[in-house]
């Protein structure tokens, strides 16, 4: 939507895991280096740690590039398993039938396939993503994978990633023979001011921006103080300010911008805007209620909000325009544009929701100086026309 607006080949601030756009900050260079290190020496148990969104699965998906040949990978998230299940999806992962099976059958057939692939002289890696859910008794199984060996060699190799509550529960009393297994640690923290700003500037870069003074100091300030240097909530910043840009035609990201976003963010509860050591930014006038605040500010906001929602009702226009033309086509793809036009109109409902309360707003602020008592109309206003038409359908 804002990409040519602002010279861009693509979105740099996806939230999805692309090794493409991985910045490699100090923290994540000594990450990368010590699996490399654990891999290439094959080294037993492997444990990566860091905040929700601080690059974990990124950087491991940079990793399984760097990866030899010989060397197979399994890899999955669904961690909160019984020792069992967890067997079993360790054999289905490296394509091994564990249907009629008990736990102790499905260990040998998965043995058997170690000790064939060990004289192959070919590598088998399991990396467990989500690991902070794996229960207690699934742990212990994990390590009794480890006792799978041939002579001085390790026939598999396992990488735990997982949240800050994977490091706490290895460091419960009944871990400990866990741990001692454990060969390399590594640890994520979020980024520092310099390295946000690189970060932001990398992102752009990859996705062919060449104004990397697209965000301001102050900006960039401000998305390190309420993003608190975690790389996923940097991308979520980045993008709803680029967003609001392009809908007021700014060229330049300021603080105001950011602010703006936060502030946005905060209501919906999806975005926190506290900071460690200092409370939350200040709102206007936030100890009165709604109706008492029907001021300039107020209108500024609510002219803003209008803008943005003429703005997504013209895309929501053009995408669907062009899913009628698709659909006038004789094609194999009619089923998943009416799937896509279904997905669509539950999205519009939820929109159809802020949009309902922003004329309910709309109308109290309007009425605010002729209305002393500032009451609230119980009678919802009616539903947009653009809506209105489209739920119809």
């Amino acid at each position: 939507m804002y990409e040519s607006f602002y010279g861009l080949k693509e979105k740099p601030f996806n939230l999805l895991p692309d090794p493409e756009y991985l910045y490699m900050s100090p923290g994540h260079e000594n990450a990368f280096t010590h699996l490399e290190y654990a891999i290439t020496e094959h080294k037993g148990f492997v444990v990566v740690t860091g905040e929700i969104g601080s690059g974990k699965t990124t950087l491991i998906n940079f990793l399984l590039r760097k990866i030899p040949q010989n060397i197979q990978v399994g890899i999955f998230n669904n961690t909160d398993v019984n020792p069992a299940q967890f067997i079993k999806m360790v054999c289905q992962e490296f394509e091994l039938d564990p249907r009629g099976l008990d736990k102790a059958e499905m260990l040998e057939i998965f043995n058997n396939f170690l000790l064939e692939q060990f004289a192959l002289k070919n590598r088998i890696v399991l990396i467990i993503d989500e690991a902070q859910n794996l229960p207690r008794k699934t742990l212990e199984e994990i390590r009794m994978l480890s006792n799978l060996e041939e002579e001085k060699h390790h026939l598999i190799q396992i990488i735990l990633v997982g949240q800050p509550e994977l490091r706490y529960k290895l460091q419960t009393k009944n871990m400990e023979q866990f741990v001692q297994r454990v060969t390399v640690h590594c640890h994520l923290n979020g980024l520092g001011l310099e390295h946000v700003k690189e970060y932001v500037h990398h992102r752009l870069q990859v996705a062919g921006g060449t104004n990397l003074g697209l965000f301001n100091e102050e900006a960039l300030a401000a998305i390190h103080k309420y993003s608190r240097g975690i790389p996923r909530l940097i991308n979520i910043l980045c993008d709803t300010a680029l967003v609001y840009g392009f809908a007021d035609d700014i060229k330049i990201i300021g603080e105001d911008v950011i602010r703006n976003v936060v502030e946005t963010r905060q209501i919906g509860g999806l975005l926190s805007e506290e900071t460690e050591g200092e409370g939350p930014m200040p709102g206007p006038d936030e100890s009165r209620p709604m109706q008492a605040v029907a001021s300039d500010e107020v209108k500024k906001r609510l002219d803003l909000l209008e803008r943005r929602m003429m703005l997504l009702e013209n895309t929501i226009l053009n995408v669907e325009q062009n899913f009628k033309g698709w659909l006038t086509k004789d094609n194999d793809h009619e089923r998943l544009v009416l799937e896509l036009l279904g997905l669509l109109k539950d999205s519009l409902i939820s929109r159809e929701r802020l949009i309902t309360k922003y004329q309910e707003v709309s109308e109290q602020v309007e009425r605010a100086p002729k209305n002393d008592s500032h009451e609230i109309d119980d009678d919802p206003p009616p539903k947009s026309s653009f809506f209105s038409k489209f739920m119809k359908k």
